[in-house]
């Protein structure tokens, strides 16, 4: 009895791998090939939705643009031609891929094999070379119900490369009601463990027969939720399958538009649409990154057929005032030359709250000449220099003017700060200070900030001690304990903006 229980266990062994193998023949490694322009549009593009709120989008385009994605998929046959059914998320924007087949006993790749045709959910169809001898499968005629036992086929990701992994389960839902993926007419819940990498994988049954038969094509996994894998229906791949052969429905065709129109340009346009039309536009469902993009052309060209006034909004040469700046950051280095002996140089650091108020802090270095008389003698000492630190807060308003693709910015601001003075090795003290800069910013777009070059007038009033003299200050008030001055002069501006 042993000696039989042995050799029957011996036998399962045997035959657990070799059904295994057999899937090995029909379900392989997709990895999409992307031309150098269309690497280059997805970089750009990627750059410029996160700067939109678009993270997802532009972690995805990311992914594409490094060539580092890839996916799954299963050998079917129609018309006499063998495809390699996956996801079209697998392949992208992709108009040729690598199919890799690992076997046991050794590794079979087809490069360069074409995109055959893409459809309205997430399905995508590549065509396999004539003399491929890999096994298609055949679809479940059956009808899916609940607690139905199944297998999951695939290569997901371990250690940044794609091994293969088989898992079983049951379908948990028959039939989901999902509105985010409205366009497939049945999803299929189910508890075989997926994971990256298993997209465009089949989720297979075992009929009587001992051979595996395709449920649907495993597209989705809840993170939020334990043992929860999405796959799309039978029904839809069916449908899908017998479009196979016939005209070609090529995604590239669709971001034709997106070519002769750079990221930058298509952020402009975007923060020209509606506030309510950019949300809904960051918040959509999309099966492939660019589609919000594309859906942002739609909307500009619908608003501009409707009404032709709105044209000239979108054109990114039209000077305009800008009414839809975001909030933004800036360093800059202010420099002031008082048309005289006294000069002040300063760093500001602040914040432009949607484009038109400007508030921040600001350090100043303020050096100037001062006329000292010894306290004991009467006597004049002649000019010494007087240094100081000031320390203190700015608000202003500016008013942006788009000007082709650069920015330029008249504003105003007013600020105020305080800080010890030292005259050569005699004199110590301190200092109020206000400053009044009007002036014209010219802000030059680049990846990720903007360079800001400035010039302004600026008048400055000082209060300090009354026993100095400071001419080239013109007195405005005497008092016993200090004088006040007003002074004026020109300034230069450099900085950042993001």
């Amino acid at each position: 009895m042993k000696r039989i229980l042995y050799l029957a266990a011996m036998l399962l062994c045997v035959w657990m791998p070799a059904s295994a193998q057999g899937l090995r023949h029909s379900v392989c490694i997709v990895e999409p090939e992307y031309s150098e322009a269309d690497k280059s549009l997805m970089g750009d593009y990627a750059l410029y939705t996160a700067r939109a709120g678009m993270r997802s989008v532009s972690r995805a385009l990311t992914a594409y643009k490094n060539e580092g994605t890839f996916g799954s998929g299963v050998v079917v046959e129609q018309g006499g031609k063998k495809y390699v059914l996956t996801n079209l998320h697998v392949i992208g924007y992709a108009e040729k891929a690598t199919l890799t087949f690992q076997l046991h006993e050794k590794t079979i790749r087809y490069e360069h094999c074409e995109v055959a045709n893409i459809g309205e959910t997430d399905l995508a169809a590549i065509a396999l070379p004539a003399e491929c001898e890999m096994i298609p499968l055949p679809l479940y005629a059956g009808e899916i119900e609940e607690d139905l036992s199944i297998v999951a086929a695939g290569f997901p990701e371990l250690a940044d490369k794609p091994s293969w992994q088989l898992t079983r389960g049951s379908i948990s839902n028959a039939h989901v009601d999902v509105d985010s993926h409205e366009h497939a007419s049945r999803i299929i819940q189910h508890t075989a463990s997926i994971d990256p990498g298993s997209s465009g994988g089949p989720l297979l049954l075992k009929n009587k027969d001992g051979k595996y038969e395709i449920l649907g094509v495993n597209t989705w996994k809840a993170f939020y939720r334990e043992g929860v894998g999405l796959a799309i229906g039978k029904e839809d791949v069916q449908s899908f399958i017998t479009t196979l052969g016939a005209s070609k429905n090529d995604a590239g065709k669709e971001i034709e538009p997106l070519r002769s129109l750079s990221g930058e340009d298509w952020l402009f346009v975007f923060r020209q649409l509606p506030d309510s039309v950019q949300k809904e536009i960051g918040d959509m469902d999309w099966h492939l990154p660019l589609d919000p993009a594309l859906r942002t052309l739609a909307v500009r060209d619908s608003l501009v057929t409707n009404k032709v006034k709105d044209a000239k909004k979108f054109e990114r040469s039209a000077t305009r005032i800008v009414t839809d700046m975001d909030n933004t950051n800036h360093v800059r280095l202010v420099y002031d030359n008082y048309l005289g002996m006294n000069q002040q140089v300063g760093v500001q650091v602040g914040h432009d709250w949607l484009g038109y108020i400007v508030t921040g802090i600001q350090i100043t270095a303020l050096i100037e000449e001062a006329m000292t008389e010894d306290d004991v003698y009467g006597t004049k000492l002649g000019y010494k220099t007087r240094a100081g630190a000031m320390f203190g807060l700015y608000v202003g308003g500016q008013l942006p003017i788009q000007v082709g693709k650069h920015m330029l910015v008249p504003r105003i601001t007013q600020s105020a700060g305080a800080g010890p003075m030292k005259t050569g090795n005699i004199y110590g003290g301190s200092a109020l200070l206000t400053d009044t800069r009007i002036g014209l910013d010219w802000r030059i777009p680049f990846n990720s900030v903007d360079l800001v070059l400035g010039l302004h007038y600026t008048m400055d009033w000082q209060w300090t001690k009354n026993d100095l003299k400071i001419p080239a200050f013109k007195p405005k008030a005497n008092y016993d304990s200090f004088n006040q001055y007003l002074q004026h002069g020109l300034g230069l501006t450099l900085g950042i903006a993001w």
